[in-house]
C-alpha cells in the first residue's frame, strides 16, 4: 500500500515493513528542507504505528542520495536546513523500530552518515560513498565526527573526513560501514533478507536489544548541535560560499 501527501518521499506499507523511499530522482535524490520534513514526519510515524515491525530506507532510481541541496545552503533559507539537519539526527537517534537501509548508486554526505544510525545496510557493489564537508568548506554532520570513528576505526575515519574522497562499497564493507553487498540493482532484494529475519522476532526483544545497543540518544544530539554551530559558522565564509555555488554551477 502507498501512502500519498508527500511530494519528496514515497511510504509504501505492507506486512510489518515501512519502505521509505526518496523520490527526487532528477535531483539524484537530493535533501532539500522540506525532504527533511517529510523524513522525520515519516519515520516518527512509522516508529509509533503497530503495524511497523522493521523501516527500511532507499533511494528512487539508481541512487541512494547526492546528499543536501547545495541551493538550500546558499539561499536565506539555510538555517532552516541546519534545524532539518538536527531534526533528522534527533529523529534516528531516537527510533525504537529497526532501521534497515539499501543503497543504490552514490550516498554523498548526509547519503553516508545517515547510514551510521541505520542497524543493518546493504549496498549495491557499484555504490559509491563520499564525507565531502571539507570539500565544500564546512564541518562533519550527523554526529559522523564521533560514529564514523566507532564504525570504521580511527584512521580510516580521519581519512574519509580529512580528504572527503569518495570510496567503494568493498571499501565500505571492509571497514564495517555495511552489513552486505549485492549486485547492482539488488540492493533492496538483500536488504529485504534481512528483513525477513527480523520478522520471525519478536518485536518487543528488537525493541529492547536495539535500545541496549546504542549510544544515548542526549549524546548523539549534543554532538549533532555542536558539529552544526561549527558548520553554520563555516558557511557564512565566503570562500566556503564561493565553492558552493562553484560546484553548483560545474
Amino acid at each position: 500500500m502507498t501512502d500519498n501527501g508527500y511530494t519528496d518521499i514515497d511510504v509504501r506499507s505492507e506486512n510489518g515493513v515501512v519502505h521509505i523511499i526518496l523520490n527526487r530522482p532528477d535531483r539524484l535524490n537530493a535533501i532539500r528542507i522540506n525532504t527533511y520534513r517529510e523524513l522525520i514526519e515519516a519515520l516518527q510515524q512509522a516508529d509509533g504505528s503497530e503495524s511497523c515491525q522493521v523501516i527500511l530506507l532507499s533511494g528512487q532510481g539508481e541512487n541512494f542520495t547526492a546528499g543536501n541541496d547545495l541551493q538550500d545552503l546558499l539561499d536565506a533559507e539555510a538555517d532552516q536546513v541546519m534545524q532539518g539537519v538536527q531534526g533528522i539526527f534527533d529523529c534516528v537517534a531516537s527510533l525504537k523500530k529497526v532501521l534497515v537501509a539499501a543503497v543504490e548508486g552514490v550516498a554523498v554526505g548526509i547519503g553516508t552518515t545517515l547510514l551510521l544510525h541505520c542497524d543493518i545496510v546493504v549496498a549495491a557493489r557499484s555504490a559509491r560513498f563520499r564525507l565531502p564537508f571539507v570539500n565544500l568548506g564546512v564541518a562533519p554532520e550527523g554526529a559522523s565526527s564521533r560514529l564514523l570513528a566507532r564504525a570504521v576505526g580511527e584512521k580510516a575515519a580521519r581519512e574519509l573526513l580529512l580528504t572527503g574522497r569518495f570510496f567503494s562499497a568493498e571499501e565500505a564493507l571492509a571497514w564495517g560501514l555495511l552489513n552486505g553487498l549485492a549486485e547492482p540493482g539488488e540492493a533492496e532484494g538483500g536488504a529485504r533478507e534481512y528483513i525477513q529475519a527480523l520478522l520471525r522476532q519478536p518485536l518487543e526483544s528488537l525493541v529492547a536489544t536495539k535500545e541496549l545497543m546504542r549510544p544515548p540518544a542526549a549524546e548523539i544530539g549534543d554532538v549533532v548541535a555542536a558539529e552544526l554551530k561549527v558548520f553554520a559558522r563555516l558557511l557564512q565564509n565566503e570562500h566556503t560560499k564561493k565553492r558552493i555555488a562553484s560546484l553548483i554551477r560545474g
